[in-house]
């Protein structure tokens, strides 16, 4: 059925009646985001009372996008801030309100004390670097940069081989961190194994089973008794041989050197009996190559001459020989590297020839001095009595 025309007009007639009665829309205008006035540094500084107060309210989008919060909006973290000049009842969420467990450590740790460091004096503002990115030579740098605004000002030595791997968070618990003196700490002498052994295995494996690890409980106790031979009561945990910043790679020139050092630390009986011999004396001169401690007794699997598992036990110690000399025989590894010659009880045949052939040098060479000596008076004596002269044999019959 065919409706009438009135009808079939009537919805045209009603919309042209709304756009001749409703008033005209009026074009709105955006509302400033918040990064138009925070990516600006000009304009924050001149409602801060600090260029530094001012860098820290900067939050280009960038920035924002490329950190850890880049999918968060900015109202996740402030609210009230929607009208400018901001009211003052605009708040912050502290980080806490996410980072429940990472706030609660904080507080256990020395940073917490009288609030020396926040979040973001570490971690920044705005440029938080997430987990990924911290694990990058940059990230590792910039982690390094905000420790070291504090603490050790020289900074990691280009020469440490942890410069461009391990942040300062790798060894020292980031949120909980405590002096090295506390038992707590990641880096206390009786937690060094477990730190260091994090990335090094293999060595605290072997070490926690060697002569160090079981001196370092007594060690660590103040007023411990030092084990036999030991003269310095540090704990020989990781750093106390390897030190802690500035630590000398293995391949570095001067390791060997150092480990020398390091040894003699502990070791000091043996330092003279060690420069004294063969491998010593070619150390001293500068050697790369010759042995010098680790290379005889090991380094992290050190044990006892007694123990089996010991690369100087008699039944082991022409191979530790021959790794260097290969054709070294039995007789070769009778050698005593340590032998002192003042020590008549361990060391009988050595202190005996080193002593009666001492006699025998300085006497002889008091006799002959004596004998010279007393030539010499007579010749001058008969030069002055203007005698003859007695520097050669009389030929006279």
């Amino acid at each position: 059925m065919t409706r009438p025309a009135c009808a079939r007009g009537f919805p045209g007639l009603a919309l042209l009646a709304v756009l001749v009665v409703a008033p005209p829309v009026r074009a709105q205008t955006p509302r400033p985001s918040c990064e138009s006035c925070h990516s600006e540094l000009e304009f924050l500084r001149q409602h801060t009372e600090s260029l530094e107060q001012a860098r820290v309210l900067l939050a280009p989008a960038s920035v924002l996008a490329a950190s850890a919060h880049g999918a968060m909006t900015c109202t996740d973290c402030h609210d009230g801030f929607s009208r400018f000049p901001h009211p003052g009842t605009s708040t912050t969420k502290p980080c806490a309100s996410c980072h429940e467990e990472m706030a609660a450590t904080w507080l256990e740790g020395m940073h917490a004390l009288d609030g020396v460091a926040e979040c973001r004096d570490c971690h920044g503002t705005h440029d938080v670097l997430g987990k990924a990115a911290r694990a990058t030579p940059e990230g590792i740098q910039a982690i390094r940069d905000a420790c070291t605004a504090c603490h050790y000002a020289p900074g990691i030595p280009d020469s440490d081989p942890h410069v461009d791997s391990v942040s300062c968070a790798g060894c020292h618990e980031p949120h909980a961190t405590l002096p090295a003196e506390d038992e707590r700490s990641s880096t206390h002498v009786l937690n060094q194994a477990a730190t260091c052994g994090a990335c090094h295995e293999a060595q605290a494996a072997a070490w926690r089973d060697d002569v160090h690890a079981q001196a370092v409980p007594r060690l660590a106790t103040p007023g411990g008794e030092l084990p036999e031979g030991i003269s310095s009561g540090e704990a020989p945990a990781c750093a106390g041989c390897h030190g802690s910043h500035g630590i000398v790679p293995p391949d570095a020139p001067g390791f060997r050197r150092e480990m020398i050092e390091s040894c003699s630390h502990c070791h000091e009986r043996y330092r003279e009996s060690f420069a004294d011999s063969y491998h010593g004396q070619a150390a001293t001169l500068g050697s790369q190559v010759v042995a010098t401690c680790h290379d005889c007794h090991g380094s992290h699997g050190v044990h006892p001459a007694s123990d089996p598992r010991s690369t100087v036990n008699q039944a082991n110690l022409l191979g530790t020989c021959q790794a260097c000399h290969e054709n070294a025989t039995p007789g070769f590894a009778l050698f005593q590297p340590h032998a002192d010659h003042n020590d008549r009880e361990r060391y009988p045949f050595v202190y005996w020839s080193y002593h009666l052939m001492t006699a025998l040098l300085v006497g002889t060479f008091s006799l002959f001095g004596i004998h010279t000596v007393l030539w010499v008076a007579r010749l001058s004596i008969d030069a002055i009595r203007g005698g003859p002269s007695h520097s050669h044999h009389d030929t006279g019959g």
